[in-house]
């Protein structure tokens, strides 16, 4: 009995007791948030650079666009700035006077010039000389700011930059540099009134400062109607400045964007 009692203890301790394991409900899965960090730095591998590449280019753009914006400034200001005295040419002894733009002025000046150039009348004629002489004292300012630009530099610049720009933007900065340049060689050629013999200008060291009148000029027919002469011979020259200040004068303000910054300043 002992014996059999002993054989049946070791058959049960051979067999398996199964034991059953709880979860920890506290235990966290991590797998999930492996993968969310990993594909965050898989993006922003990717994205830095090239938000970084695209800040970049962004700073440099707009770094040129002011550097040659800057540079142009000066030649905005006169344009915009800058009114003429212009006086209406008739026989009266107060005869009219008003500032006006250069496009405006260059305007009055051809359709002056056009009504008036086969005139007689000493103060008609005067008118129109002056005119005529006041213009090309703002076109010889205006040509000496052209020349203290440096558009070979500034020509290096856009080319250097020129992957940055699009080619609208591109277009505009070759466009108005060539514009500016024509201007400085058409203006020179075609101002060929420095010798007139009524209304003469004034140089101070090579600066045209103003005018000089003799007292009896409206007296003096036979030199005013020389000078008018001289005009008439001349026509075509005083035609070609005319149009360059109106072709300059809007090219600058469609560059710098400047009639729809008046415009929000005046909302303002």
């Amino acid at each position: 009995m002992i014996g059999q009692q002993l054989i049946d203890s070791l058959n049960t301790a051979q067999v398996t007791i199964p034991v059953k394991i709880v979860a920890d409900s506290n235990r966290i899965e991590w797998e999930p948030y492996v993968l969310l960090v990993a594909t965050l730095s898989l993006i922003a591998a990717v994205i830095i650079p090239f938000a970084q590449k695209w800040y970049e280019e962004y700073r440099t753009k707009r770094s040129f666009q002011f550097y040659f914006k800057k540079q142009l400034g000066i030649v905005l200001n006169l344009l915009t700035d800058e009114k003429i005295e212009y006086i209406k040419p008739n026989v009266k002894d107060n005869p009219e006077k008003e500032y006006l733009s250069p496009t405006d002025f260059s305007v009055k000046l051809e359709v002056d010039f056009n009504e008036h150039k086969e005139t007689v009348q000493p103060r008609t004629i005067f008118a129109l000389l002056l005119n005529l002489q006041q213009f090309l004292q703002f076109t010889n300012r205006l040509r000496f700011l052209l020349t203290q630009i440096d558009f070979e530099k500034l020509t290096e610049r856009t080319l250097e930059h020129g992957k940055e720009l699009s080619k609208d933007e591109l277009q505009k900065a070759y466009g108005i540099i060539l514009i500016f340049e024509s201007f400085i060689s058409i203006s020179l050629f075609h101002d060929k009134f420095g010798d007139m013999k009524t209304i003469k200008r004034e140089i101070h060291e090579k600066v045209w400062v103003g005018f000089k009148l003799d007292k009896d000029i409206l007296q003096n027919q036979t030199l005013l109607n020389q000078d008018l002469l001289h005009l008439n011979n001349n026509e075509r020259s005083i035609f070609e400045i005319s149009q360059m200040v109106r072709i300059i004068e809007a090219k600058t303000k469609e560059y710098f964007d400047f009639d729809n910054l008046q415009r929000k300043r005046k909302k303002k």
